[in-house]
Parts: C-alpha cells; structure tokens; sequence
C-alpha cells in the first residue's frame, strides 16, 4: 500500500470479488510478517494463508452468512478488514466474534482500524446482534485501542500462546455491549 491518501471504505462485503481471497491472504501476510496478531507466524506458508482467506471469502458468500467482511482499500489493494462471525448455536445468536481486525502496517496510524471497528460494529447492530467478543494476544498498545473504544476485558490466558521459540503471550478476552 503505497499511497495512502486514496483508501476508501469501510465497504460492507455483499457479493465477494473474485480477487477478494487473493487480496485477503496478501495482507494478512502483510500483517504477520510485520509481527501483527493474526493467529499466524511469520514463518507461515503463503498456501496457508491463502487457504485461510478463501474460507472466509466463502463464508462470506453462504446465505446465511457465516461470516461477515467489511474492507478498507484502493482498487484490489486492501489497506484493513474486519471478519466478524455470528454466533450460530440458539444460546449464541445475538451475539458475534470478531475474528480479525487488520490494518496494512503502512498505513496503521491512518485511523483504518478505528474505521473498521466502528463499521463492523454498526454492521452488528444492523444485524441485530447485542455483543460482540474478541480474543486477542496480549499487547498494550493493542489492548488500550479496544478498552478506550468500549470494550472490556473478561479474562486472561497467561502465556497460553506460543509465538515464537520460546516466547509466549497472554490470550486476552474481550467484549463489547452494543
């Protein structure tokens, strides 16, 4: 993402373009390597990693929707998205988890991911659902962006993620009343 002056969006994901997965999987690479909480090391395969997008564009593309996609980005470039999955089970249905938030590490401090978040949070309510939920590895700068915006922390998993040889990370447990 070179130019960051011209990134549009938030854009809510109805009918998934065909480079979608493609464009997914690049900048969920993007965010590993620069060391971003994707759940994925840098070490990741690219198949891996493009694998995991397409599943998500096709969760996208069910009616119902198993998932919902909302996007930041110039052209096919994405500069952020936001995976949200609604709670399937009857007891679970009005709520949602929000499985991913990424911002491009070129343009992180452009407001993308606030962006994003608000977006997918008003695209939650549209759906009627009344929390959201989010697990997460522990990082201040990570864990303050979400308290500040609304979210409180439910639980913490000491050293239960392992990112690396030999070094692990807190799993933190959020949630957000709507």
């Amino acid at each position: 993402m070179t130019d960051p002056e011209f990134i549009s969006g938030p854009h809510r994901v109805d009918q998934p373009h065909p480079e979608l997965a493609q464009a997914l999987a690049d900048l969920l690479g993007r965010v590993t390597v620069a060391g971003g909480a994707t759940g994925f090391t840098a070490d990741a395969e690219l198949e891996t990693l493009t694998t995991t997008a397409q599943a998500i564009v096709d969760d996208a593309s069910t009616r119902p929707k198993r998932r919902h996609v909302l996007t930041a980005g110039k052209q096919h470039t994405l500069a952020g998205a936001v995976v949200l999955r609604p709670g399937e089970l009857p007891v679970e249905q009005h709520r949602a988890e929000l499985e991913w938030l990424l911002v491009d590490p070129q343009v992180v401090e452009r407001g993308i991911g606030a962006q994003l978040l608000d977006a997918v949070e008003s695209h939650a309510r549209a759906l009627g659902l009344n929390r959201l939920q989010l697990r997460m590895r522990s990082a201040p700068d990570s864990e303050s962006f979400y308290t500040e915006r609304g979210w409180v922390e439910r639980g913490r998993w000491p050293g239960s993620l392992l990112v690396g040889e030999g070094e692990s990370r807190d799993e933190v447990w959020l949630t957000r009343d709507l």
